[in-house]
This record gives C-alpha cells, structure tokens and sequence, in this order.
C-alpha cells in the first residue's frame, strides 16, 4: 500500500474522483499493447476468477471485453429494457452509478445483481492520450473459488479436505456440506480441523478469505 507522500505525488499526476471507498491514489498497471496475447489472457483469467473485469471503450463502441466482463454486460442486458448492444448496457450501467465516462477515463465500478447496487468506487481522469475510457467491473456477487489441483499443490489437502475447502469458498455451512456429502458433522468437523492446521488459519472466515485469495492462481 502507498504511503502518504507516495500517495500525494500519484494524485499530483491523475486528476481522481473518489469516493469512501478508496485507500490510495494509485497508478493503474497496464499492460503494453505488444503484450503477448497468452499473457494478457493469463491475466485477464486470472482477474475473472476473482470477480474482476474490464471493458475497453472508444467512439462509442466497445473495443475490447474480458469473458468475465461480457458475463457482466450480458447479465445486465437481460433486466435492462431497450439496451441490447455491449455498449448500451455500459451506458445504462453508468447512469445506474450516476457517473459520467469522459474520454481518457479509467473508472472502477462495484456491482451487485443480489443487493441491485451499482456504486462509483474510484475514477481517474486523463489516463489514455486519446478517446478510450475504460471499465473495470468488481462482480461483488462472485465466490472466488480456488481450483482443487492449486490447493492439493500447495497444502497437500486430501481428497475429502480439498471438497469441503471448496464446498466452503462457495459459501456453503458445515451443516449443509455435510448433507450435500452424505458426511457425518463430526468427520466434517475433523476434516475443518486438520484444513486449519494445513492452511495456518484458525477460524473458518480465516480460511475462507485465504481461498478466495488463492483462485488467482489457475
């Protein structure tokens, strides 16, 4: 995180708009346009498997989508009457946020399908030298889930233990896990202890924070 004086000399360079939501001003990381295409790919899973996504906009159209920021746009297309293009639900979007998109913007909006919330979480002006403006979408009803090959690798879970990490990333209670696993409590309990001694985590929101952290990883 950005200390006060890193911090003050970031907003001498971007006019920003923020809201309570922000810690620090900070540079968003861009990736060259001669980026290999694998790596941006790479990237782009990996912000998707968190619930983050970007939208890229130029002359009123839209010129480049994650998958996961399609997800987003189609899901809203579907409740939103009369916005059948990409780029209408982008503008309906904004005006949900009451935010206007200016040329040169970076703009990070919060969105909730569940809570029917769609919130200015940060923007910054003067970004690109031309009239691009990006989107960067946080999906607040995404359960981060970790792939089962990255936690084997890096806590040595067994089989059942990597289950129930998983059953738990996607918000599920010992109780119905242990139903849906045809498990008795007791061994679902034992298999939540020995995930906290092999994680280094101690109460279940511990664990469940850690896994959602870990599905950057593919």
């Amino acid at each position: 995180m950005l200390n006060l004086n890193q911090s003050s000399s970031v907003a001498s360079r971007y006019q920003s708009k923020e809201t309570i939501f922000n810690i620090s001003n900070r540079v968003p990381p861009t990736l060259p346009e001669d980026a290999p295409s694998d790596m941006r790919d790479e990237l782009h899973a990996a912000l998707g498997r968190v619930g983050c996504a970007h939208v890229v906009l130029k002359h009123g159209h839209v010129v480049e989508v994650s998958p996961t920021g399609r997800a987003i746009l189609e899901r809203y297309s579907e409740f939103t009457a009369g916005a059948k293009s990409l780029y209408g639900v982008v503008r309906e979007i904004a005006k949900r946020a009451s935010v206007e998109l200016p040329p040169g913007s970076m703009s990070w909006l919060a969105t909730s399908f569940n809570e029917g919330i769609t919130s200015l979480v940060n923007q910054m002006t003067n970004v690109w030298p031309d009239e691009t403006y990006t989107i960067i979408l946080l999906d607040l009803d995404a359960r981060p889930e970790p792939s089962p090959r990255t936690l084997q690798r890096l806590f040595s879970l067994t089989a059942a233990e990597t289950h129930l990490a998983i059953a738990l990333a996607r918000g599920g209670n010992l109780l119905d896990i242990s139903r849906t696993q045809r498990l008795s409590r007791a061994t679902i309990r034992s298999h939540l202890a020995s995930l906290f001694v092999k994680t280094q985590t101690r109460r279940q929101v511990e664990l469940v924070s850690l896994l959602g952290r870990i599905a950057l990883f593919p």
